[in-house]
């Protein structure tokens, strides 16, 4: 059913932009919906020659109802098929950031955002577990993280599914493996929150608890791997509660770890500070139409870019309120070389009058000062004033 769908789509639907990765099985595009210009995620499988870890394209066939029932923010959900004679190709959700494998070797997370990504994480696989699907695989190359707009990091799990299609598996699945699975067992929930809590340790600390090239190798690497203790040494900033819930599911006895994703998640949950709660946020997106320029092999590495010193504005480029606080300056001006000119030809005009009437205000300056001199002189204030003649005294004065 879903072939024939597929394979009546219109060829043109799904644009390749950028070949981001080449995993083990598939080579991955960011490619665009013509439609609404949104980004999509495009895994291209390849051909069977091409690669020793093979995807069962019947059986993903098979599995692709169920997987795109898969909706969530921290999923990267499938979109649609696309088979045709020659490729056989998946439509997937994008994001951009960088997968677990690639953050962990550039970027130490804070105890906050570790925990921040357990509950991200958890909620995802929380999805698998109401519907009865386990993811298989949730390996660091198939986490990717991203600085989220509103603040602090966000976390989507890709390929769902893709490792139950596969008849052998690529090493660095292998080497996060939960042990009954090597075993021959079944992908279960359980198995999961190991391989989930093997991702987390990674991201956390840049290493990895296992590494080898055989299954023995590898579980010999398990048995001798002490999960608190070497949190202990690596990220001793780590609080323990958060250290004993990871070495708790990274236990090699199923039944010793937690009996479902749900109780995990309680767990974790309780660990925190009062008053946490987990808010789903919307997956940070590109922008539809941003164009990236291809790939280069040996580019050039870019210059440090120094700052300039900013040029002084000039006059024709005054801002309005520059403008309004230099106007009141220049009307000052404008209204003073005014004055000094009305000044000028007043003094042209009035002068000549003020010339011919110089003698007559001498004349009654002089008067004046002779009259300021015989007032003040009976007071003594005058050195050489004449005494004052006497006066007669009347009879009024005799009979006193």
């Amino acid at each position: 059913m879903i072939l024939e769908i597929a394979a009546k789509m219109h060829p043109d639907q799904f644009q390749p932009e950028k070949i981001i990765a080449a995993g083990p099985s598939a080579k991955v595009y960011r490619g665009v919906e013509t439609l609404t210009g949104r980004k999509v995620l495009i895994k291209a499988l390849m051909q069977d020659n091409e690669t020793a870890y093979r995807i069962d394209q019947e059986r993903l066939q098979q599995l692709a109802p169920s997987l795109m029932q898969l909706r969530h923010p921290q999923i990267a959900g499938l979109i649609t098929l696309l088979p045709t004679e020659d490729d056989f190709a998946l439509v997937s959700e994008f994001m951009p950031g960088m997968n677990g494998r690639a953050f962990d070797a550039e970027r130490r997370p804070s105890p906050s955002d570790v925990r921040a990504l357990a509950v991200q994480l958890m909620h995802a696989l929380l999805v698998g577990e109401h519907l009865r699907l386990p993811h298989g695989d949730p390996k660091p190359s198939n986490l990717i993280i991203s600085d989220h707009p509103s603040g602090g990091l966000f976390l989507q799990v890709q390929d769902w599914g893709l490792s139950l299609t596969r008849q052998s598996q690529p090493p660095e699945t292998l080497w996060f493996r939960a042990p009954e699975l090597h075993a021959g067992g079944m992908p279960t929930m359980k198995s999961d929150l190991f391989t989930a809590a093997g991702s987390l340790f990674c991201i956390a600390t840049n290493s990895a608890p296992a590494k080898g090239t055989t299954v023995e190798e590898i579980m010999r690497d398990w048995q001798a791997f002490n999960a608190s203790h070497v949190m202990n040494h690596l990220r001793p900033d780590l609080d323990q509660p958060l250290r004993d819930w990871l070495a708790w599911l990274l236990n090699l006895v199923p039944e010793q770890r937690p009996q479902s994703v749900a109780q995990a998640l309680d767990v974790l949950m309780h660990s925190m500070h009062t008053g946490y709660t987990y808010l789903p946020q919307q997956a940070p997106v590109m922008a539809p139409g941003t164009q990236t320029t291809p790939p280069v092999s040996a580019a050039p590495k870019p210059r440090p870019i120094l700052p300039k010193a900013a040029p002084a504005p000039a006059a024709a480029t005054l801002t309005p309120a520059a403008a309004v606080k230099k106007a009141p300056r220049s009307r000052v001006v404008i209204a003073v070389m005014l004055n000094l000119a009305a000044l000028t030809v007043l003094g042209f005009f009035v002068w000549p009058i003020v010339r011919d009437s110089m003698p007559k205000m001498e004349v009654s300056s002089a008067i004046s000062t002779n009259t300021t001199t015989a007032i003040a002189a009976p007071l003594g204030t005058a050195e050489n004033a004449q005494p004052a003649a006497p006066v007669p005294a009347t009879p009024e004065a005799k009979v006193r």
